[in-house]
């Protein structure tokens, strides 16, 4: 059985969708899903490794991370540590993500992970069974994680200080 990344990549933006229109029921404005597509050759891969963007929220970057687990938050996450990313997957990002959303495909409860918490990540090897190889990923510990909402408030306050006139 080999690993069908195309699906796997369609499912993804899928969860893409539904962050962000949970981010837009929250009211956080200026929410955008950039187009799907598929990379297949070597330089688009390598393009799409660099520059792909799950969500832009104004000029902020939000990776969506779902998993096949139940859990309603950060608390209940099933594991202590949390895997955020590929070592190599965001080493490669020229634009960093602002914050990792984490998603429950069973139960879709979210959390977030902010990328300033990155002194904090650790880094080790895991088997990925689907795709039959080892991968060195980031973690963190649930204690860097935070609610789903505090990211809600951190990018309804951003927006709300673009919003105010500047005095000239």
């Amino acid at each position: 059985m080999s690993f069908d990344y195309h699906k796997a990549m369609a499912e993804g933006h899928g969860y893409n969708h539904y962050v962000a229109d949970l981010l837009r029921q929250y009211g956080v404005p200026k929410v955008d899903v950039p187009e799907f597509s598929i990379a297949t050759t070597h330089d688009a891969i390598k393009d799409k490794t660099e520059n792909e963007k799950d969500i832009v929220v104004d000029n902020l970057i939000l990776e969506v991370k779902s998993r096949a687990l139940s859990f309603k938050d950060q608390d209940d996450f099933p594991h202590s540590l949390i895997l955020v990313d590929t070592v190599y997957g965001f080493d490669q990002k020229l634009i960093k993500p602002f914050a990792y959303v984490y998603m429950s495909q069973v139960t879709k409860g979210v959390f977030a992970i902010p990328v300033s918490t990155r002194q904090f990540w650790t880094i080790a090897t895991i088997y990925d069974q689907a795709r039959q190889i080892e991968v060195e990923c980031y973690f963190v510990t649930k204690r860097h994680c935070r609610p789903f909402l505090e990211l809600v408030d951190v990018l309804l306050e951003r927006a709300a200080q673009e919003a105010e006139p500047t005095c000239e």
